[in-house]
């Protein structure tokens, strides 16, 4: 269960940043001069791996996410100094032809958050309450696009994956979701990729790769990715220590336990419970 953050590098580009010992989620602390050097690409690609880097080096944001922001314009941090994230929002709904989750005004607030303020650090969900008093106050802009996000194409999960026709789509699909389901009921337990594959009913290589394409995400990467979510929940509303937190929720080694979490909330486990409070 390691980074659970994906970055799009082809496998020569990892080669070659291996062969620079430059760690994948450390590129965006070189220029994009370096990088574009290095990688022998063009300005525009180094640029868009620099984006990659430092956006998801951030707490809670995404690969989707940081194509979100690239999509805008927006190739680093800086260049999101001093926005307005309510603004950002409508530019992005517009150019996406759809209301999307509330959530992602959040993920705006922090980012701009993090451009302005790099030093001191914040999850998403601290930005809620602000989002939604703004919103109570100002409401949405009138042009605003009636339909859902989740009606688009890009959004809906089986079309990700790769087939020749969509009933393949949808039966993949299903078979995945089993999976997922499997993991979401039995996420303490130590799940092998030989287990959900069976569970889905396909091979290990077709589940594996089908699956990466609808969720973005590793299996492990996805089973970690709940197992965080359930322990960030414990450690709000229950009295366990880290330990007791760490092992109900599928976690064998502790300083692993403590890493991945900061990595994802940018805070300890035992930081993260006295902010709770």
């Amino acid at each position: 269960m390691n980074n659970i953050n994906h970055l799009d590098f082809t496998p020569a580009e990892r080669k070659k940043l291996r062969a620079a010992k430059i760690k994948l989620k450390e590129v965006h602390h070189h220029s994009v001069g370096e990088i574009q050097k290095l990688l022998d690409t063009s300005k525009i690609r180094a640029m868009e791996l620099y984006a990659l880097s430092e956006f998801q080096s951030l707490p809670q944001i995404g690969i989707r996410f940081a194509h979100d922001l690239i999509s805008m314009g927006y190739y680093s941090l800086n260049e999101l100094k001093g926005k307005d994230p309510a603004k950002l929002l409508d530019r992005f709904e517009q150019q996406l032809g759809a209301w999307i989750d509330p959530c992602l005004e959040d993920q705006f607030r922090l980012v701009v958050h993090y451009a302005t303020h790099p030093g001191k650090p914040k999850n998403w969900w601290d930005f809620t309450p602000e989002r939604k008093a703004f919103r109570e106050k100002h409401g949405y802009p009138k042009t605003r696009p009636k339909a859902p996000w989740f009606n688009l194409p890009q959004y809906h999960t089986a079309k990700q994956i790769v087939a020749a026709k969509e009933e393949t789509q949808l039966d993949l699909h299903k078979k995945l979701k089993q999976a997922a389901a499997y993991m979401k009921k039995n996420f303490a337990d130590n799940i092998t990729l030989a287990e959900l594959s069976k569970t889905a009913g396909i091979s290990r290589y077709h589940f594996l790769r089908s699956f990466k394409h609808a969720y973005e995400k590793t299996p492990g990467q996805f089973l970690t990715h709940i197992r965080l979510k359930e322990a960030s929940m414990r450690l709000k509303k229950s009295g366990q220590d880290i330990s007791q937190v760490m092992i109900a929720c599928g976690f064998e080694n502790k300083s692993s336990f403590i890493r991945l979490f900061k990595r994802t909330f940018g805070v300890t486990p035992v930081g993260f419970r006295e902010r709770s409070r």
